[in-house]
């Protein structure tokens, strides 16, 4: 009697502290989506973007004093009118480009300014999740490939643009990345070409290294087990899926022509993933260049060699 006794209170205690941590998971996988969807609440991205290009010592001022651009909204296929500023340089070649985490379009104008020099018009506009863009939420590309598609109709249908091309730096990278891989060529939706500057991998794996503090701790318990709630929570509620955003494993379906950009210093999206991004992309037209610098900085330590390299790109399409 006794025994069956303490077998109840002892399933009742287990009961309870299985309940408490199936709560205290939901909890955590909950407030973990949070902090990755809305990473920019109540952040500034206008002024992080400033602050880098100070960073950098870039003349921003000098820049728009050169070029003046004229502010327009693309439509996306889910409804989202993302914002973009249009740079007109008379010609038939329109350039799009995708900035990074963290800051909105005018982190770009370094990269716009090379194009515009070139002779390319220049659309930059902000993602989803900075600047003026409405949609709150950053899926690392799953969502944001879809204003991607609407400034590539905007280029052709509205601009009337012959040749459209698609170039991303860091999470941009990694959007158009995935944008390469969802769309038809030939279509109007489709670039003529992509350009990936030190793509994101893959949203889990970034996030891994972010929990982890690197390689080391990307696959140690309590990081399998922020991603696991994290993944189950994202998932079930939000209906985001960690493997849509899996850049590595999805450029397999780019038929895009497409350029990767490998910044040899980067401590961000290190070398050898971007590599993979390469190595996989399914596109018969592909190439690869290493540039000897940080994250992204390619064209700012180097632009007439980053440009060579990408006009190369181009001229040999």
């Amino acid at each position: 009697m006794k025994k069956n006794k303490l077998f109840k209170v002892t399933g009742i205690i287990l009961g309870v502290v299985a309940g408490i941590a199936i709560i205290g998971s939901v909890a955590m996988g909950a407030f973990v989506t949070d902090q990755i969807l809305y990473q920019n609440r109540e952040k500034d991205t206008v002024a992080a973007s400033l602050k880098q290009l100070e960073t950098w010592e870039y003349d921003v001022d000098s820049f728009y004093s050169k070029y003046k651009g004229k502010d327009f909204v693309a439509t996306a296929e889910d409804g989202n009118e993302a914002p973009g500023t249009y740079f007109e340089n008379g010609s038939d070649k329109c350039v799009v480009l995708v900035h990074g985490a963290g800051g909105d379009r005018v982190c770009m104008v370094p990269l716009a300014e090379q194009y515009l020099d070139d002779g390319y018009d220049v659309i930059i506009y902000d993602q989803r999740g900075h600047g003026a863009n409405p949609d709150e939420k950053v899926t690392f590309g799953i969502h944001e490939l879809r204003d991607v598609k609407a400034m590539v109709e905007y280029a052709r249908q509205d601009l009337g643009k012959d040749k459209v091309y698609v170039h991303g730096q860091s999470m941009g990278g990694q959007t158009v990345a995935l944008y390469a891989s969802s769309v038809t060529p030939g279509t109007v939706q489709a670039a003529d070409a992509v350009i990936c500057d030190s793509p994101v991998p893959g949203m889990e794996l970034l996030l891994r290294l972010m929990f982890g503090d690197g390689e080391e701790g990307a696959h140690s318990a309590f990081t399998n087990y922020l991603i696991d709630t994290s993944k189950a929570y994202m998932g079930l509620v939000k209906k985001i899926k960690y493997d849509d955003g899996d850049t590595i494993k999805l450029v397999a379906k780019d038929q895009l022509p497409t350029m990767i950009i490998v910044s040899d210093k980067d401590e961000v999206c290190p070398p050898k993933y971007v590599e993979q991004v390469y190595e996989n992309v399914g596109s018969e037209k592909k190439e690869i260049m290493h540039v000897d610098s940080a994250h992204v900085e390619g064209v700012i330590d180097d632009a007439k060699g980053y440009m060579e390299g990408v006009e190369q790109f181009l001229d040999n399409l």
